[in-house]
């Protein structure tokens, strides 16, 4: 079945015959055949890297784009590979700085202190709570003898 070019020029005292709706039908067919059933040379369409060229998948599945040079982009798997390969990298180089700490560092499931646990001073954010630098003291401190943020504490020997 070809393509019949269809009448255009119709007029008001056209009458429509049977040949006429056969010719459209016909063509309604072939383009549903030639147009909507393929799989392959839709438009000039490609499974390649080509630009201005509609995308469509290969026998695999597949379809090839150019390497992404701006954030809205298709990533390629060479660019995806290569960040997870940073970020590999870099987990391992932060692994290495954590597990090379063997004495001064609390684990985050707890444990006990072996050196002097200091907070920041002076901190004057009162309503987080945080570590907090407590002095026990003996006698009642002197002006100028706690930082800002610090607590004393007093007692009696």
């Amino acid at each position: 079945m070809a393509w019949t070019a269809p009448k255009i020029d119709w007029t008001a005292d056209n009458i429509v015959v049977d040949t006429d709706l056969n010719e459209i039908g016909a063509n309604l067919v072939w383009l549903k055949e030639q147009h909507v059933d393929l799989e392959t040379g839709i438009h000039g369409a490609t499974a390649l890297a080509v630009s201005g060229k509609i995308i469509i998948r290969d026998a695999w599945g597949r379809a090839a784009v150019s390497a992404p040079s701006a954030e809205g982009d298709i990533a390629i798997k060479a660019t995806v590979t290569a960040e997870a390969a940073l970020r590999v990298d870099a987990d391992a180089a932060l692994q290495a700085q954590i597990t090379g700490i063997t004495t001064d560092y609390m684990p985050i499931a707890g444990g006990t202190f072996t050196g002097h646990a200091i907070g920041v001073s002076p901190d004057t954010n009162y309503t987080t709570a945080m570590l907090r630098n407590i002095k026990l003291l003996t006698t009642v401190p002197a002006v100028g003898d706690l930082e800002n943020g610090e607590i004393a504490m007093v007692y009696e020997v």
